[in-house]
């Protein structure tokens, strides 16, 4: 991320599956592991949502940067893999035409390091960015999103997956679709709970 070489040798070095990212850029990642409930579903972030991790995602979805995309997770992998490894992974939408642009999913290139099915279940209809938006209207999202047809997933165990969650309205609306599909269980897994200055 930063451009220098790769020459750490540490423990988690060797254990790791790709050295793709250094410990200095590493550390700039503020790992605080937060667990708590929202909406009745276990919700764990992994970073505080700091000025290193902003840039990263712009570098990620700004710039179509999509070599750092396995950097946000590569550093954790172990246990996220053992802790979600019979789930199927439903990552938050964004609109189709900005994925387009982009040339991928920026959600779906973060996550899918941790070697889940992916089942892109839920549709973004409307560009609208829930960044532009005050909290009441954000709390409308659920108006722009719709589940995808044919997409079954009742009786499996759901991992909903997003970059970085404020308000909660999007990951709120989301779990609203997934309960409707009777899941077996739902989880949710954030890089980040930034604070709502809304």
């Amino acid at each position: 991320m930063c451009f220098s070489d790769l020459r750490d040798v540490n423990f988690h070095s060797l254990l790791s599956d790709k050295g793709n990212i250094c410990q200095k850029c590493q550390d700039q990642f503020d790992t605080i592991f937060i667990k708590y409930k929202f909406e009745g579903v276990n919700v764990l972030a992994l970073y505080r949502y700091n000025d290193f991790l902003q840039s990263a995602l712009f570098k990620l979805k700004g710039c179509g940067d999509i070599d750092i995309a396995p950097s946000f997770l590569n550093y954790h992998l172990h246990y996220l893999r053992s802790k979600y490894r019979k789930h199927l992974l439903i990552p938050a939408p964004s609109f189709q035409e900005h994925d387009e642009q982009r040339g991928f999913n920026h959600v779906e290139e973060i996550f899918k390091i941790i070697k889940l099915p992916i089942v892109s279940a839920i549709i973004k209809i409307s560009p609208r960015k829930q960044t532009d938006l005050n909290p009441d209207e954000r709390s409308k999202i659920g108006e722009i999103l719709k589940w995808r047809d044919g997409v079954n997933i009742q009786d499996e165990q759901i991992l909903l997956v997003d970059d970085v969650m404020t308000t909660g309205a999007t990951i709120k609306a989301c779990l609203k679709l997934i309960k409707k599909h009777q899941p077996k269980s739902i989880d949710v897994l954030v890089l980040s709970k930034a604070r709502d200055k809304g």
